[in-house]
């Protein structure tokens, strides 16, 4: 029976999949092997609590359901803090050391959710992720030679009527907020103080998102005047992007803040744990009409700098390899060490723990962020004498508080601070609807067959390639290698008819980054949580980034798809 059900996998942060895959039996088994890693690790036992929350999306409570019966029946307690802020969920956990689950899409469509898994110490990282699924096979073995495993589910691994009632009654009711969230507002209130965001005006836009009002409440405890209009509030779950807002997120912030003569607009996406900045544009010294938004990697290198401004020491960041190269830019004038990661939080806090061994026994002060805009700390910070705790894991508020903060103090607008950095600027989007295999197939076509773990490729005046691998080390290829051959076939669809000028170099960290002659770069990068193809790009002005995201999603992949399908023979 269970061998018909879709089952599970990690993506690049926890577990996601359609509703309909998310069955009851699905997350029920999955959690049960969450829990019987962690006795394998000493971090659970009989009798102890788990954290438990989830966003607004319609499938959660359902999915929380199952979650808390799987908790329950590997002898746990379910400790239910409701709608929850994602990472005021792993700091309530973290401060108890007891682990976490949320329940939650992020900013992905209603039609799909996620499990999002905590340990005492935060998120679950890479390395932890195949003895996870050792574990969940296991329990799934359990599940399936129970005698009373038909009597549970029915035939589309659903509960039955009275395990589904039995499941529910475990939880505090849809509109329930725990200690979780009030501890979260605490956290920058107690330290940041009632003036902190004085004189500033900020829209917020709350649609559907789960920290919606906790964000409200925040910035308003901090000084701010925050108008946030009860006609757009959702019942309806909106998914909101911030590495790729739409046309129409944009269109609400540019609607109310001309409205309403305000320069500043924050939101949110489903959990809360990615914030969107929007500011109005200035020229000359005066507004305009015209709002943007603030990218997820210049975002956080103005974090960095807003802490500094505080007085908090930076000495070192992970970044994912997509980001801005203005961030390296910036640290290598400042003796910061820089490290870049694959995408994904797992991986920009696996380099923090890193840097943070090695300096072990002296202060040192560590950072990372997404492109979403998500904001870790992996350091304890000393801020107005009063310790800001770490937290590792992706973070919406810190980001928003410290730049809105910066540009109030300076008395200048958010456009200001922005120009004052290197002129390049990041575009993301991407393809819908892109399936999985295909995506993998497209990687594959412009990546490396012969050689393993190479990390990145330079192409020289003579005509070598020096590529350099994962390790370190290097080694120089002739004309006529495999390199070269992906050199051309990229060279094939980003032509000068759309004005790229030749490859100088390919990164292949995560996906396939593609650095031009000219200083322009575009990163082809399947999504990691759904059938999307991502285009990230760079350039020095916001138009041509915007331009080769376009070409990239609309010629670039699906002449390289239609290149693969072609060399199978199909």
């Amino acid at each position: 029976m269970n061998e018909k059900f879709k089952r599970l996998r990690f993506g690049t942060s926890g577990l996601r999949d359609t509703v309909e895959n998310m069955s009851d039996m699905e997350c029920y088994i999955n959690t049960r092997g969450f829990i019987a890693y962690l006795e394998k690790t000493g971090e659970f036992k009989a009798g102890s609590a788990v954290a438990l929350g989830g966003d607004r999306r319609p499938s959660t409570p359902r999915i929380k359901g199952a979650v808390a019966a799987a908790i329950r029946d590997m002898g746990g307690k379910a400790d239910d803090q409701g709608l929850t802020i994602s990472q005021a969920l792993a700091s309530y956990a973290m401060k108890r050391g007891i682990p976490g689950v949320m329940v939650t899409g992020s900013h992905i469509p209603a039609d799909r959710n996620g499990i999002k898994f905590t340990k005492r110490s935060g998120e679950v990282l890479k390395s932890d992720e195949e003895d996870i699924l050792a574990s969940v096979a296991g329990e799934r073995n359990k599940v399936n030679a129970t005698p009373s495993h038909g009597l549970l589910f029915d035939e589309k691994g659903m509960f039955n009527s009275g395990a589904a009632d039995d499941a529910m009654a475990l939880l505090k009711g849809d509109e329930y907020e725990g200690e979780a969230v009030s501890e979260y507002i605490d956290r920058y209130v107690d330290v940041f103080g009632g003036s902190f965001l004085k004189g500033a005006e900020v829209f917020l836009y709350q649609h559907s998102a789960v920290g919606r009002d906790t964000v409200k409440t925040i910035f308003e405890r901090l000084g701010a005047e925050v108008m946030a209009p009860e006609s757009l509030r959702s019942s309806e779950f909106v998914p909101v992007d911030t590495e790729s807002v739409s046309s129409e997120t944009m269109a609400v912030f540019r609607k109310t803040m001309n409205e309403k003569a305000l320069d500043i607009g924050i939101s949110l996406d489903g959990d809360s744990d990615r914030p969107l900045l929007v500011y109005r544009v200035y020229r000359n010294g005066k507004p305009t009409d015209e709002v943007k938004y603030v990218t997820g990697d210049i975002l956080g290198l103005l974090t960095v700098l807003g802490l500094e401004e505080m007085g908090v020491r930076i000495n070192a960041a992970a970044v994912p390899v997509s980001a801005n190269d203005a961030i390296a830019e910036v640290f290598i004038n400042k003796g910061v060490e820089l490290m870049q990661t694959k995408i994904g939080s797992p991986y920009v806090i696996a380099a923090m723990n890193e840097s943070l061994k090695n300096h072990a026994g002296v202060s040192w002060n560590v950072f990372s962020w997404e492109s979403n805009g998500g904001f870790l700390t992996g350091s304890d910070l000393d801020i107005n004498h009063k310790t800001l705790k770490a937290l590792p894991t992706r973070d919406a508020v810190l980001p928003l508080l410290c730049v809105i903060r910066m540009a109030n103090a300076r008395g200048i607008p958010i456009s200001d601070l922005i120009n004052k950095l290197s002129g390049r600027f990041t575009c993301a989007d991407r393809k819908k609807e892109f399936p999985v295999e295909k995506s993998k197939a497209v990687i594959q076509f412009i990546s490396p067959a012969q050689e393993q773990d190479v990390s990145q490729v330079d192409f020289n005046e003579d005509g070598t390639a020096l590529v350099t691998y994962l390790n370190g080390n290097a080694r120089k290829f002739d004309t006529g290698s495999e390199f070269h051959d992906i050199k051309e076939k990229l060279q094939s669809v980003f032509t000068g008819k759309h004005g790229f000028s030749g490859i100088k170099g390919i990164n292949y960290i995560d996906g396939v980054r593609i650095f031009f002659s000219n200083g322009e770069i575009s990163h082809l990068r399947p999504s990691g949580n759904a059938p999307e193809f991502r285009n990230y790009a760079i350039a020095d002005t916001p138009k041509r980034a915007k331009e080769i995201v376009a070409i990239g999603l609309e010629k670039v992949i699906p002449a390289l798809a239609e290149k693969v399908r072609g060399s199978s023979g199909q």
